[in-house]
């Protein structure tokens, strides 16, 4: 082919690519309330369990549109890629020897899978105890004291209250539960212990008003934008997927002679020092304990790939042996 003909050809591959991350991004943003409703399960569990309002809120009037947008991109390029590789394969297929098309075959897919094993791992797993830890520090920050002189030296004494000889009205009392109602009536009132809400049924519409502890109130409440949690959780899956490519990395080397297992596993010590500092940086929360989730995982991982490595080297070493017998 000529320098012409290969251009013609890359400008296909990419219209082609392309095609398929715009069909795939169109199936995502018709899914998209599904995936975010996934992404943000965790945060909704945590706010509840510790007592807040589950709620986000929208800083500027494109943020939502453009984070709902932005999500089904993401998501939609995932899912793309296989396609996306298939046709840069089509492209570079024709110029590779036999053992580097043996390579490609073998890594690609492996690695599609294990970035998505790494995502899915820190989403259904990671992600909601990490929630609870995130915003459960709120919770060390305590109200003032109300004991505190100064404060009370600020605050304006308070007004005496004048006697009153009416009669104490009898107290309302409304039902306790721990799941709502399925079919209320109409000015049903009941209180939902489990989500701290009481509730009241009008006209076929449930309103409902949230209530705090008034033995915990909190001095700090979580409030947290769209934009910033969704690009946080994303920003973690693809760390957790990147992890995630470790015995890739260890089996490539392997196989193209460039270190060998014995070498790699008298380095473990360094290997684990490496693996700390990189789950360190590609981590976006600070916080140790999502550090050691991702590199434990990421040990674990590099054994596996160093166990493939010894199998690789010693069927590499039995085919050396057998070339010059033949």
């Amino acid at each position: 082919m000529s320098f012409g003909d290969h251009l013609e050809e890359l400008r296909r591959r990419v219209i082609w690519a392309l095609l398929g991350l715009v069909l795939s991004t169109i199936f995502c943003f018709r899914f998209g309330t599904e995936i975010i409703g996934i992404l943000t399960a965790p945060y909704v569990a945590a706010m509840e369990e510790l007592g807040f309002n589950p709620r986000m809120v929208q800083l500027n009037p494109t943020e939502a549109f453009m984070e709902y947008f932005k999500i089904s991109l993401k998501f939609g390029l995932v899912i793309a890629i296989p396609w996306v590789l298939y046709q840069m394969w089509k492209f570079i297929a024709e110029g590779l020897y036999p053992s580097e098309k043996k390579l490609f075959k073998m890594f690609a897919p492996t690695s599609i899978i294990l970035f998505i094993i790494g995502s899915s791992f820190m989403v259904f797993v990671v992600l909601s105890g990490l929630m609870n830890f995130l915003i459960g520090i709120s919770m060390w920050f305590p109200l003032p004291d109300e004991n505190n002189p100064l404060l009370s030296w600020l605050r304006e004494p308070p007004a005496i209250e004048s006697s009153s000889t009416q009669p104490a009205e009898p107290p309302i009392r409304v039902p306790v539960t721990s799941i709502d109602p399925k079919e209320p009536a109409d000015g049903q009132i009941w209180f939902n212990k489990h989500r701290q809400r009481i509730n009241i049924h009008h006209e076929g519409e449930v309103y409902y008003l949230r209530l705090e502890k008034s033995s915990g109130q909190q001095f700090v409440q979580p409030f947290f934008s769209i934009a910033e949690y969704l690009g946080f959780v994303v920003n973690l899956g693809l760390a957790f997927g990147l992890g995630f490519q470790i015995p890739i990395v260890v089996v490539f080397l392997v196989a193209l002679r460039i270190i060998t297992a014995a070498q790699m596993s008298a380095a473990r010590k360094y290997v684990i020092l490496a693996v700390a500092v990189l789950a360190a940086v590609i981590t976006p929360s600070p916080d140790v304990g999502t550090m050691l989730l991702l590199a434990v995982p990421m040990m674990l991982l590099f054994e596996v790939g160093l166990l493939i490595g010894r199998i690789i080297e010693k069927r590499q070493a039995e085919k050396d042996a057998e070339e010059p017998a033949a």
